[in-house]
Protein backbone atom coordinates (compact mmCIF):
# COMPACT_ATOMS: atom_id res chain seq x y z
CA UNK A 1 0.00 0.00 0.00
CA UNK A 2 1.46 3.38 -1.43
CA UNK A 3 0.13 6.54 0.94
CA UNK A 4 0.69 10.40 -0.63
CA UNK A 5 0.89 12.34 2.69
CA UNK A 6 -1.32 15.32 3.15
CA UNK A 7 -1.93 18.16 5.35
CA UNK A 8 -3.48 18.08 8.77
CA UNK A 9 -2.79 13.91 9.91
CA UNK A 10 -4.45 12.52 6.72
CA UNK A 11 -3.60 9.57 4.58
CA UNK A 12 -4.90 9.39 0.71
CA UNK A 13 -4.74 5.87 -1.17
CA UNK A 14 -6.19 5.19 -4.53
CA UNK A 15 -7.39 1.62 -5.28
CA UNK A 16 -8.50 0.39 -9.04
CA UNK A 17 -10.26 -2.97 -10.22
CA UNK A 18 -10.74 -4.63 -13.57
CA UNK A 19 -13.23 -7.69 -13.51
CA UNK A 20 -14.40 -9.61 -16.79
CA UNK A 21 -17.08 -11.89 -16.29
CA UNK A 22 -19.00 -14.54 -18.36
CA UNK A 23 -22.61 -14.88 -17.63
CA UNK A 24 -25.42 -16.92 -19.09
CA UNK A 25 -28.01 -14.48 -18.45
CA UNK A 26 -27.22 -11.17 -18.75
CA UNK A 27 -30.95 -10.29 -17.12
CA UNK A 28 -29.86 -11.87 -14.12
CA UNK A 29 -25.95 -10.75 -13.77
CA UNK A 30 -26.82 -7.33 -12.34
CA UNK A 31 -29.16 -8.31 -9.23
CA UNK A 32 -26.48 -11.09 -8.61
CA UNK A 33 -23.86 -9.37 -8.20
CA UNK A 34 -25.63 -7.17 -6.08
CA UNK A 35 -26.98 -9.90 -3.38
CA UNK A 36 -24.88 -9.14 -0.47
CA UNK A 37 -24.93 -7.82 2.85
CA UNK A 38 -23.11 -4.34 2.10
CA UNK A 39 -24.43 -4.13 -1.66
CA UNK A 40 -27.92 -3.59 -2.66
CA UNK A 41 -29.61 -7.35 -2.39
CA UNK A 42 -33.29 -6.14 -3.28
CA UNK A 43 -32.49 -5.12 -6.57
CA UNK A 44 -35.55 -3.77 -8.65
CA UNK A 45 -38.08 -6.62 -9.79
CA UNK A 46 -37.15 -9.11 -12.68
CA UNK A 47 -39.91 -10.40 -14.55
CA UNK A 48 -37.74 -11.02 -18.03
CA UNK A 49 -34.71 -13.54 -17.94
CA UNK A 50 -33.50 -15.93 -19.97
CA UNK A 51 -32.15 -13.13 -22.16
CA UNK A 52 -28.83 -14.55 -22.93
CA UNK A 53 -25.19 -14.88 -22.53
CA UNK A 54 -22.77 -12.21 -22.59
CA UNK A 55 -18.96 -11.00 -21.36
CA UNK A 56 -19.11 -8.58 -19.20
CA UNK A 57 -16.20 -6.07 -17.90
CA UNK A 58 -16.69 -3.92 -14.98
CA UNK A 59 -14.14 -1.04 -13.62
CA UNK A 60 -13.82 0.44 -10.42
CA UNK A 61 -11.98 3.10 -9.00
CA UNK A 62 -12.30 4.09 -5.04
CA UNK A 63 -10.96 7.09 -3.25
CA UNK A 64 -10.26 6.62 0.02
CA UNK A 65 -8.75 9.47 2.58
CA UNK A 66 -8.37 8.44 6.16
CA UNK A 67 -7.92 11.74 9.04
CA UNK A 68 -7.01 11.97 12.65
CA UNK A 69 -9.01 14.63 14.37
CA UNK A 70 -9.42 14.97 17.78
CA UNK A 71 -12.78 13.42 18.12
CA UNK A 72 -11.34 10.17 16.35
CA UNK A 73 -9.92 8.62 13.56
CA UNK A 74 -12.41 9.20 10.03
CA UNK A 75 -12.15 7.53 7.24
CA UNK A 76 -14.16 9.01 3.61
CA UNK A 77 -14.64 6.75 0.21
CA UNK A 78 -15.93 7.59 -3.09
CA UNK A 79 -16.37 5.18 -5.36
CA UNK A 80 -17.72 4.57 -8.94
CA UNK A 81 -18.07 0.92 -10.65
CA UNK A 82 -19.76 0.20 -13.56
CA UNK A 83 -21.10 -2.92 -15.77
CA UNK A 84 -20.15 -2.93 -19.70
CA UNK A 85 -21.88 -5.63 -21.74
CA UNK A 86 -20.05 -6.65 -24.92
CA UNK A 87 -23.54 -7.49 -26.90
CA UNK A 88 -26.52 -6.58 -25.19
CA UNK A 89 -25.57 -3.20 -24.67
CA UNK A 90 -28.57 -1.78 -23.18
CA UNK A 91 -27.76 -3.02 -20.08
CA UNK A 92 -24.69 -1.03 -19.44
CA UNK A 93 -25.07 1.30 -16.54
CA UNK A 94 -23.05 2.46 -13.29
CA UNK A 95 -23.24 3.37 -9.80
CA UNK A 96 -21.62 6.06 -7.58
CA UNK A 97 -21.36 5.99 -4.11
CA UNK A 98 -20.22 7.62 -0.89
CA UNK A 99 -19.15 6.61 3.13
CA UNK A 100 -18.50 8.37 5.83
CA UNK A 101 -16.77 5.88 8.65
CA UNK A 102 -15.98 7.14 11.92
CA UNK A 103 -14.51 5.53 15.20
CA UNK A 104 -16.58 6.12 18.38
CA UNK A 105 -15.34 5.23 21.75
CA UNK A 106 -15.87 1.81 23.24
CA UNK A 107 -14.65 -0.16 20.66
CA UNK A 108 -17.65 1.21 18.55
CA UNK A 109 -17.85 2.39 14.83
CA UNK A 110 -20.80 4.60 13.19
CA UNK A 111 -20.83 4.35 9.23
CA UNK A 112 -22.53 6.59 6.50
CA UNK A 113 -23.04 5.35 3.21
CA UNK A 114 -24.89 6.40 0.34
CA UNK A 115 -25.73 4.61 -2.63
CA UNK A 116 -26.85 6.25 -6.30
CA UNK A 117 -27.55 4.11 -9.23
CA UNK A 118 -29.33 6.33 -12.66
CA UNK A 119 -31.26 4.48 -15.27
CA UNK A 120 -30.52 0.58 -14.79
CA UNK A 121 -32.13 -1.22 -17.79
CA UNK A 122 -33.74 -3.98 -16.51
CA UNK A 123 -35.28 -5.47 -19.31
CA UNK A 124 -37.83 -5.06 -22.26
CA UNK A 125 -41.51 -5.68 -20.10
CA UNK A 126 -45.07 -5.08 -20.92
CA UNK A 127 -47.36 -2.45 -19.63
CA UNK A 128 -50.54 -4.34 -17.47
CA UNK A 129 -53.29 -2.39 -18.84
CA UNK A 130 -52.41 -2.64 -22.62
CA UNK A 131 -54.10 -5.28 -24.11
CA UNK A 132 -52.51 -4.97 -28.21
CA UNK A 133 -50.13 -7.92 -29.79
CA UNK A 134 -47.06 -8.93 -27.58
CA UNK A 135 -44.58 -7.16 -29.87
CA UNK A 136 -46.09 -4.07 -29.88
CA UNK A 137 -46.63 -3.90 -25.92
CA UNK A 138 -42.52 -3.93 -25.27
CA UNK A 139 -41.33 -1.25 -23.42
CA UNK A 140 -37.79 -0.26 -22.14
CA UNK A 141 -38.13 -0.76 -18.40
CA UNK A 142 -35.34 2.06 -16.42
CA UNK A 143 -35.11 2.46 -12.80
CA UNK A 144 -32.99 5.00 -10.67
CA UNK A 145 -31.64 3.61 -7.35
CA UNK A 146 -31.04 6.09 -4.18
CA UNK A 147 -30.74 4.89 -1.00
CA UNK A 148 -28.85 5.79 2.53
CA UNK A 149 -27.69 3.67 5.52
CA UNK A 150 -26.58 3.93 8.67
CA UNK A 151 -24.24 1.09 10.48
CA UNK A 152 -23.57 1.16 14.09
CA UNK A 153 -20.70 -1.30 14.70
CA UNK A 154 -19.61 -2.76 18.31
CA UNK A 155 -16.46 -5.04 19.48
CA UNK A 156 -17.70 -7.14 21.41
CA UNK A 157 -14.77 -9.18 22.25
CA UNK A 158 -11.86 -9.60 20.56
CA UNK A 159 -12.76 -11.89 17.71
CA UNK A 160 -16.15 -11.16 17.56
CA UNK A 161 -18.02 -8.00 15.99
CA UNK A 162 -21.73 -6.70 15.95
CA UNK A 163 -23.35 -4.33 13.64
CA UNK A 164 -26.70 -3.30 13.40
CA UNK A 165 -28.09 -1.58 9.88
CA UNK A 166 -30.38 0.67 8.62
CA UNK A 167 -31.63 1.87 5.37
CA UNK A 168 -34.17 4.02 3.56
CA UNK A 169 -33.81 4.50 -0.45
CA UNK A 170 -36.29 5.00 -3.52
CA UNK A 171 -36.83 3.31 -6.94
CA UNK A 172 -38.00 5.59 -9.48
CA UNK A 173 -38.92 4.22 -12.93
CA UNK A 174 -38.88 5.36 -16.23
CA UNK A 175 -42.64 7.09 -17.82
CA UNK A 176 -43.91 4.09 -18.81
CA UNK A 177 -43.62 2.24 -15.85
CA UNK A 178 -43.64 4.64 -13.05
CA UNK A 179 -46.52 3.64 -11.53
CA UNK A 180 -43.90 1.31 -9.91
CA UNK A 181 -41.84 3.58 -8.33
CA UNK A 182 -41.27 2.52 -4.67
CA UNK A 183 -40.13 3.12 -1.33
CA UNK A 184 -37.66 1.06 0.80
CA UNK A 185 -36.88 0.89 4.30
CA UNK A 186 -34.23 -1.91 5.87
CA UNK A 187 -32.96 -3.23 8.95
CA UNK A 188 -30.74 -5.49 9.55
CA UNK A 189 -27.78 -7.53 11.61
CA UNK A 190 -24.52 -8.83 10.84
CA UNK A 191 -22.21 -10.70 13.17
CA UNK A 192 -18.54 -11.41 12.05
CA UNK A 193 -16.60 -13.89 13.64
CA UNK A 194 -12.53 -14.87 13.70
CA UNK A 195 -13.20 -19.20 14.49
CA UNK A 196 -9.53 -18.96 14.69
CA UNK A 197 -6.34 -17.33 12.65
CA UNK A 198 -7.05 -16.97 9.10
CA UNK A 199 -10.76 -18.01 9.19
CA UNK A 200 -13.44 -16.22 9.34
CA UNK A 201 -17.27 -16.03 9.15
CA UNK A 202 -19.63 -13.22 8.26
CA UNK A 203 -23.81 -14.29 9.05
CA UNK A 204 -26.14 -11.53 8.39
CA UNK A 205 -29.93 -10.98 8.00
CA UNK A 206 -32.20 -8.32 6.60
CA UNK A 207 -36.00 -7.79 6.69
CA UNK A 208 -37.18 -4.97 3.78
CA UNK A 209 -40.61 -3.81 3.23
CA UNK A 210 -41.48 -1.73 -0.33
CA UNK A 211 -43.87 0.22 -0.61
CA UNK A 212 -45.67 1.58 -3.92
CA UNK A 213 -48.59 3.84 -4.37
CA UNK A 214 -50.49 6.77 -6.07
CA UNK A 215 -53.24 6.93 -8.91
CA UNK A 216 -51.20 5.23 -11.31
CA UNK A 217 -50.75 2.16 -9.32
CA UNK A 218 -54.58 1.98 -9.31
CA UNK A 219 -55.04 2.43 -12.58
CA UNK A 220 -52.66 0.17 -14.17
CA UNK A 221 -53.53 -2.90 -11.07
CA UNK A 222 -49.42 -3.48 -10.69
CA UNK A 223 -48.32 -3.34 -7.28
CA UNK A 224 -45.10 -4.09 -6.72
CA UNK A 225 -45.26 -3.24 -2.91
CA UNK A 226 -43.39 -6.16 -1.02
CA UNK A 227 -41.76 -7.75 2.60
CA UNK A 228 -38.31 -9.44 2.12
CA UNK A 229 -36.09 -11.49 4.26
CA UNK A 230 -32.64 -12.08 3.34
CA UNK A 231 -30.31 -14.23 4.62
CA UNK A 232 -26.19 -14.21 3.77
CA UNK A 233 -23.47 -17.02 5.40
CA UNK A 234 -19.74 -16.46 4.36
CA UNK A 235 -16.09 -18.03 5.40
CA UNK A 236 -13.12 -16.62 4.59
CA UNK A 237 -9.96 -18.80 4.78
CA UNK A 238 -6.05 -17.55 4.73
CA UNK A 239 -4.42 -20.02 3.11
CA UNK A 240 -1.16 -18.45 3.26
CA UNK A 241 0.01 -14.62 3.18
CA UNK A 242 -0.81 -14.65 -0.10
CA UNK A 243 -4.11 -16.87 -0.94
CA UNK A 244 -7.55 -16.41 0.41
CA UNK A 245 -10.96 -18.62 -0.12
CA UNK A 246 -14.20 -16.84 0.10
CA UNK A 247 -17.42 -18.99 -0.29
CA UNK A 248 -20.35 -17.53 0.23
CA UNK A 249 -24.20 -18.31 0.22
CA UNK A 250 -27.38 -16.15 -0.26
CA UNK A 251 -30.94 -16.69 0.62
CA UNK A 252 -33.62 -14.28 -0.40
CA UNK A 253 -37.40 -14.14 -0.12
CA UNK A 254 -39.82 -11.09 -1.66
CA UNK A 255 -43.32 -12.02 -0.73
CA UNK A 256 -45.38 -9.81 -2.72
CA UNK A 257 -48.40 -8.14 -0.85
CA UNK A 258 -50.04 -6.68 -3.81
CA UNK A 259 -54.57 -5.96 -2.89
CA UNK A 260 -55.67 -6.77 -6.29
CA UNK A 261 -57.27 -9.78 -6.85
CA UNK A 262 -56.55 -10.09 -10.84
CA UNK A 263 -53.02 -9.44 -10.19
CA UNK A 264 -50.61 -12.86 -10.81
CA UNK A 265 -48.07 -11.54 -8.09
CA UNK A 266 -51.03 -11.68 -5.34
CA UNK A 267 -50.53 -13.44 -2.02
CA UNK A 268 -47.39 -15.37 -3.93
CA UNK A 269 -43.57 -15.03 -3.71
CA UNK A 270 -40.36 -15.09 -5.53
CA UNK A 271 -37.28 -17.28 -3.69
CA UNK A 272 -33.20 -16.48 -4.79
CA UNK A 273 -31.16 -18.85 -4.24
CA UNK A 274 -27.15 -18.03 -4.60
CA UNK A 275 -23.74 -19.72 -3.68
CA UNK A 276 -20.66 -18.50 -5.14
CA UNK A 277 -16.51 -19.53 -4.46
CA UNK A 278 -13.74 -16.68 -4.80
CA UNK A 279 -9.71 -16.98 -4.79
CA UNK A 280 -7.76 -13.95 -4.08
CA UNK A 281 -3.91 -14.52 -4.86
CA UNK A 282 -1.35 -11.49 -3.67
CA UNK A 283 0.65 -11.11 -6.96
CA UNK A 284 2.91 -8.36 -5.15
CA UNK A 285 2.63 -5.81 -2.75
CA UNK A 286 0.12 -3.55 -4.58
CA UNK A 287 -1.64 -5.96 -7.01
CA UNK A 288 -4.02 -8.90 -6.29
CA UNK A 289 -5.14 -11.22 -8.72
CA UNK A 290 -8.37 -13.03 -8.10
CA UNK A 291 -10.92 -15.29 -9.96
CA UNK A 292 -14.53 -16.79 -8.95
CA UNK A 293 -17.85 -18.84 -9.93
CA UNK A 294 -21.14 -18.17 -8.47
CA UNK A 295 -23.90 -20.13 -9.13
CA UNK A 296 -27.73 -18.71 -8.90
CA UNK A 297 -31.89 -19.07 -9.37
CA UNK A 298 -34.81 -17.64 -8.75
CA UNK A 299 -38.37 -18.38 -9.16
CA UNK A 300 -41.68 -16.68 -8.83
CA UNK A 301 -44.45 -19.10 -7.14
CA UNK A 302 -45.98 -18.64 -10.76
CA UNK A 303 -43.45 -19.94 -12.59
CA UNK A 304 -43.63 -23.48 -13.87
CA UNK A 305 -39.50 -23.62 -13.91
CA UNK A 306 -36.76 -21.40 -11.86
CA UNK A 307 -34.29 -18.93 -14.39
CA UNK A 308 -30.78 -20.14 -13.24
CA UNK A 309 -27.64 -17.99 -14.16
CA UNK A 310 -23.98 -19.33 -14.14
CA UNK A 311 -20.94 -16.85 -13.81
CA UNK A 312 -17.43 -16.92 -13.70
CA UNK A 313 -15.09 -14.32 -13.33
CA UNK A 314 -11.46 -13.25 -13.43
CA UNK A 315 -10.26 -9.84 -12.03
CA UNK A 316 -7.61 -7.69 -10.30
CA UNK A 317 -6.93 -5.06 -7.51
CA UNK A 318 -4.47 -2.31 -7.59
CA UNK A 319 -3.65 -0.06 -4.96
CA UNK A 320 -1.55 3.42 -5.79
Amino acid sequence: MILFSHPASAEIQLTGGNNVFYTSDVSIFSASQRLSLREDPTQPLLEVTRVGDDFVYEPVAKIIETLDPSWGKMEVQLKAQGYLFTTHTKFNHGTYGAQVTQSLPADSILRFRYHYGPGQFVGNNRMRRDQGEANENLFSERVTTNFGAVELEHKVFENLNLRMLGRYGNRSYNKNFSHRDIDFWTVGTHIEWEARPGMEFVLGYHFERGMTGGIKRVQFEDDISYNSNYVSAEMTTHFSEKLLVVLGFDFERNLFTSKYIDEERRNGNEKVYQGDVEARYKLYKNIDLKMGYQHAQRKFTYENKASPLDTIMVGSVFRF
